[in-house]
């Protein structure tokens, strides 16, 4: 799946998208819940968006992108039904604990909680930063206050910016003053999270200004809405989130520093239930340990949607963010993972 050539220029977009269910990123909206006028607004403006007749076709309504050119360039993992096998190693199913398992390459059981509190052990972005390539080239943007602190941003020396927080570029454009006196006049409707629409603007502004090698971009509009169980929200969340990433995607790929010279690697912090069970996830929910991982780009294979493969883990994203920028990572715990797709 990866190819081990060329790693002396690249740079890497890791973009998670909080909660979104493997069952609605392969098989698009579910009859049974838009059709439910308690978690719909309006189930026959729903139905008409986001229902068509077939798990394909219902996919790539709902995430054109993904489907129109994700899975033609790279590879997607994580559709049980085809048996490819993607999920958290550790046993909470929770948000922090997912994301600290992602970027350290190890399970902490002693993290059980989604406490903004710092995660102490080694990270792979922190490992970038201390590599002469990507020193002072890595940013991280999230909608969510806890996501910083599974990398230490600040011990770590990784510009961040999270929740409410003004961005983080060296240079300071008209457009993202901008955005920053839009977020300073939004209510907050939840108190500890921004939308995303924040997130995606600081996040192309800074790339396309500052031109960092390494960016990660924290997404959470979905595991939001679902916990309101507004499954409606909830699928334009999805939509919403597939059109920032093809903006990103043309706008990098549109400019010299990133064409042809960067990959992109999608993936979420755990899953979610099934049925009515949709909305929750945690230790009781059957169903919210499924992850999935979506990869393209510079080094890539274009092998498609996956079947019959893994399982895999959360853990090893940070394995395979190191193979892709071609840096020595060993998590704490001494165990040094193989990339997915190695």
């Amino acid at each position: 799946m990866l190819s081990a050539k060329g790693k002396k220029d690249t740079r890497l977009i890791v973009i998670t998208i909080d909660g979104l269910r493997w069952q609605e990123v392969f098989d698009g909206a579910e009859e049974n819940l838009i059709t439910d006028s308690k978690q719909v607004r309006d189930t026959e403006l729903t139905r008409k968006t986001y229902w068509r007749a077939t798990p394909e076709e219902r996919r790539e309504v709902l995430m054109p992108f993904t489907w129109n050119t994700i899975a033609k360039k790279g590879i997607i993992i994580g559709n049980r039904n085809k048996n490819s096998m993607m999920q958290v190693a550790n046993k909470t199913n929770i948000s922090y604990p997912g994301y600290c398992e992602m970027m350290t390459g190890m399970v902490d059981e002693a993290i059980t909680e989604n406490d903004p509190v710092d995660n102490l052990h080694r990270n792979v972005l922190e490992a970038a930063n201390e590599d002469a390539r990507y020193k002072g080239k890595v940013v991280m943007y999230g909608s969510w206050k806890s996501t910083r602190f599974a990398i230490h941003d600040e011990l770590a020396g990784i510009p961040a910016s999270v929740s409410y927080e003004r961005n983080v570029a060296k240079k300071q454009t008209a457009s993202l003053k901008m955005v920053d006196r839009m977020m300073a006049g939004m209510p907050h409707y939840w108190r500890s999270e921004h939308f995303d629409a924040f997130t995606y603007a600081y996040a192309i502004e800074t790339l396309l200004n500052d031109h960092p090698k390494v960016m990660w971009i924290s997404f959470g509009d979905c595991d939001e809405w679902a916990h309101s169980r507004k499954y409606d929200f909830y699928l334009d969340g999805a939509n919403a989130t597939d059109a920032f990433i093809r903006d990103i995607y043309d706008a990098l790929e549109s400019d010299r520093f990133y064409r042809g010279k960067t990959t992109y690697l999608i993936t979420c912090d755990h899953g979610r239930g099934f049925g009515n069970e949709w909305a929750n996830h945690g230790r009781g929910t059957k169903g919210s340990e499924a992850t999935w991982m979506m990869l393209w780009g510079k080094g890539v294979e274009p092998l498609g949607e996956t079947t019959e493969c893994g399982p895999y883990y959360t853990k090893q994203i940070a394995a395979t963010i190191a193979s892709i920028l071609g840096i020595d990572f060993t998590p704490d715990d001494g165990a040094k993972l193989s990339p997915i797709g190695r």
